[in-house]
Parts: C-alpha cells; sequence; structure tokens
C-alpha cells in the first residue's frame, strides 16, 4: 500500500508557493503522492491559513474565501475533516504533546490515517520521534 502524505500548515503553504524550502527528495515525494492522490491536509490548516493571512504573517493575492477554495481544488490533495475520531485522538496523544490545538488535529489526523507527516515544527518532530507518528522532516 502506498503512503498517505499529511502536510503541516506551513509545508502546504510553501507548496503552493514553490519555496526553495524543500529538499530534491521532499519534492519528488509531495509529487509522487499528488500524482497517486495520495497528499492530504487537515482541514484546521485552512484556518490556520486564514489566521496568518488575518494577521499579515502572510500575503495572499486575492480575496481569503477564494484563495482557500482554489487549495480545495488542487488535484491529487484531499482535505481531511476533523472528524470525530480525530478530535477525540487529539486529545489522547501521549508523551505531553503540546497544548496547541491546531497541530494536535493535524498529528491526529495524520496517525488516524497512518500516514506521514511532513512538518519542520520542532515540537512535533520531537515527539514524533518517540515513535508515536510517521514523519519526514522538510
Amino acid at each position: 500500500m502506498k503512503d498517505l502524505l499529511v502536510l503541516d500548515t506551513h509545508t502546504i503553504i510553501w507548496f503552493l508557493s514553490e519555496s526553495s524550502q524543500f529538499s530534491t527528495d521532499i519534492k519528488r515525494k509531495i509529487n509522487r503522492a499528488q500524482e497517486e492522490n495520495l497528499l492530504s491536509i487537515s482541514s484546521i490548516s485552512l484556518w490556520e491559513i486564514s489566521m496568518l493571512v488575518a494577521k499579515k504573517r502572510i500575503n495572499v493575492y486575492e480575496p481569503i474565501k477564494d484563495f482557500l477554495k482554489s487549495i480545495t481544488t488542487i488535484d491529487g490533495l484531499r482535505i481531511k475533516e476533523i472528524t470525530a475520531e480525530v478530535a477525540a485522538e487529539s486529545m489522547m496523544l501521549m508523551d505531553d504533546f503540546h497544548g496547541d490545538p491546531a497541530d494536535r488535529l493535524i498529528v491526529a489526523t495524520t496517525k488516524i490515517q497512518g500516514a506521514t507527516l511532513l512538518t519542520r515544527d520542532k515540537s512535533i518532530l520531537n515527539w514524533a520521534k518517540k515513535g508515536h507518528i510517521k514523519f519526514s522532516k522538510v
């Protein structure tokens, strides 16, 4: 079975901006997942992106509603909704996972899907290294 990839919020932003933040290997992994319809984000990332725009931490050049809608229509990218199972899992993360609700939901989505999370978030990476989820540092 092929591996589903979940992009952390900063990772989807870098992906959309065609950022040079990614290694060749990570770019290849993302492109392959997209071609195979195995690329995803948690729906909470859409909210996080809108908050980053509202706080002027990132700029988009169209109304935020249109920008977010365009993300939802990217070929090969699936939006994983916050289900009852994901919400419950987000509260049961082991080893003192930090309290950021968005990170909890992204990690719970990854765990429930048996996916690999692509992130550069140090707190998540330190927690993931304990064997709780599959991950790749971007």
